[in-house]
């Protein structure tokens, strides 16, 4: 046990257990206190302290709170050594979790986390997007985004590492401590060659690297990499990014290779999001979804997962109408989600269950929602976000908009039926079905010395067709009667 510490809030003795990690800029050691462990500088600077001052005053709202989990290890509570200086900083200890390569590398997952199937990845990515609107509802910026950051455990709930590395705004002076540092694959196109520590950055730039996590999980890969078609060797990953190719932008010179998952496996709702980033947003960042809008359709895509009657542990689009992964394994001889003995699974059966419930939940979540459930075009979005958006505040999950538009141009359809007076139009319309039937009968019996009994057969039919015909134009409007 190293030389103890002393608690800026409490002023209690705060002693150092067991080095947990070490980076170019400290350490991170357990303690003698409960939950928390601390993060220890090599160096003072004062700009740090000042911007970790914010952080503790300030803390985001935990999204997953009410689950008793922790989404993001924040600073707690400064330390100082026994001279008075600040020495680092406690933060509560992220416990039972992976890094986030355990869980979408395919390989890694088998050794780590056998069963962990296509409905958690689903669910933890959703998990992340609702952390990250957290933060950005919070005022922060994420800055550093990569899956080291990222630990997940056997709920797929995530938990963000690494907190003192965010940009940070003072509420007040509005001074901006930047996030200094990047990922290769995670720096969006308009901040590749910058120097990060003088650059302020935006939850735009989040977007981004938001939507790559996302792909990661459901795809086990960057996004922009793929089997080079262009003259000569491919170009660095950066350069790829850079000119926006990715496997499914417009003339993009990699395309996707024999063993990669295509874009159409996961819901359409999703698949637009990719797009709206990957190429819209690289010319336009922001239009790039925000992690309120990756909520919402990995949501939906949740809801519309199902499970494989032939393999338990395979869940597949239902809209798809078969199970890629069983056909993927047929043709390719690869199966990314094999079956795992309970005795092997990583996690025990009530977890599963568990999941199980929740993606029943969200399933009643969403068939409450109004539809459609695809994301309207851009330009539509652009001019419905003002009113089917909440206030700024982190509310929970947000229903898709759009649907609005549509009910308001039936709506003058809707007035004229409610003024119809049934009754009478039901006399009428019988009166006329009436008429209908005598006329028809009628002809047939005067021209039945001149029509043979093909004719005669085909008369009646044709009566009786349009006496249906006027039945079910009965029913459909005493359905929209009752609707009304």
């Amino acid at each position: 046990m190293r030389q103890a510490f002393i608690c800026t809030n409490t002023r209690q003795a705060v002693n150092l257990v067991t080095e947990i990690g070490r980076s170019g800029e400290g350490e991170v050691w357990s303690t003698d206190r409960p939950g928390l462990c601390a993060k220890i500088y090599h160096a003072y600077k004062a700009d740090r302290i000042r911007k970790l001052e914010v952080m503790i005053a300030h803390p985001p709202r935990d999204p997953n709170a009410h689950l008793n989990h922790i989404s993001f290890a924040w600073p707690q509570s400064l330390l100082q050594d026994r001279h008075g200086a600040i020495v680092g900083f406690l933060m509560p200890q992220i416990n039972a979790s992976v890094q986030l390569l355990d869980v979408y590398n395919p390989q890694r997952r088998r050794k780590v986390l056998p069963g962990f199937n296509w409905l958690y990845l689903h669910t933890t990515a959703m998990n992340i997007a609702s952390i990250m609107w957290a933060i950005h509802e919070a005022g922060y910026v994420v800055g550093d985004v990569k899956p080291q950051n990222i630990l997940v455990d056997n709920r797929a709930l995530p938990a963000i590492i690494d907190t003192d590395s965010f940009q940070v705004r003072h509420p007040e002076t509005h001074e901006v401590f930047t996030c200094p540092v990047g990922s290769e694959g995670f720096t969006p196109v308009e901040l590749l060659g910058q120097n990060l520590a003088i650059v302020e950055q935006t939850e735009v730039h989040d977007r981004f690297r938001l939507a790559v996590i996302i792909y990661l999980l459901l795809f086990g890969d960057f996004p922009f990499k793929g089997r080079w078609c262009g003259e000569g060797d491919s170009p660095e990953p950066n350069e790829l990014l850079r000119l926006g190719y990715w496997p499914y932008a417009p003339n993009s010179l990699i395309q996707p290779g024999p063993l990669t998952i295509p874009l159409s496996v996961v819901h359409p709702a999703v698949e637009q999001c990719f797009r709206q980033c990957f190429t819209v947003g690289h010319t336009d960042p922001s239009q790039r979804p925000t992690a309120q809008d990756w909520l919402k359709v990995l949501q939906v895509a949740v809801a519309g997962l199902t499970v494989c009657r032939r393999v338990r542990n395979h869940y597949y689009r239902a809209s798809l109408g078969k199970c890629y992964w069983c056909d993927r394994k047929a043709k390719l001889g690869v199966d990314v989600f094999p079956a795992a003995h309970p005795s092997q699974l990583a996690w025990p059966l009530r977890i599963v269950a568990t999941m199980r419930q929740q993606q029943k939940r969200i399933q009643r979540q969403v068939a409450a929602l109004p539809r459609p459930q695809i994301p309207l075009p851009a330009w539509v979005q652009t001019g419905l976000r003002s009113i089917a958006n909440r206030p700024a505040s982190f509310p929970g999950p947000h229903p898709l908009a759009g649907w609005q538009g549509f009910q308001g141009g039936i709506q003058p359809l809707r007035q004229w039926l409610a003024n119809i007076d049934y009754r009478q139009g039901l006399k009428q319309l019988g009166l006329v079905t009436v008429i209908t039937i005598a006329i028809g009968m009628g002809l047939v019996l005067l021209s039945r010395s001149q029509m043979n009994r093909e004719d005669i057969q085909l008369t009646v039919v044709g009566v009786g067709l349009l006496v249906g015909l006027v039945m079910v134009c009965l029913l459909w409007l005493r359905l929209l009667k009752q609707q009304n």
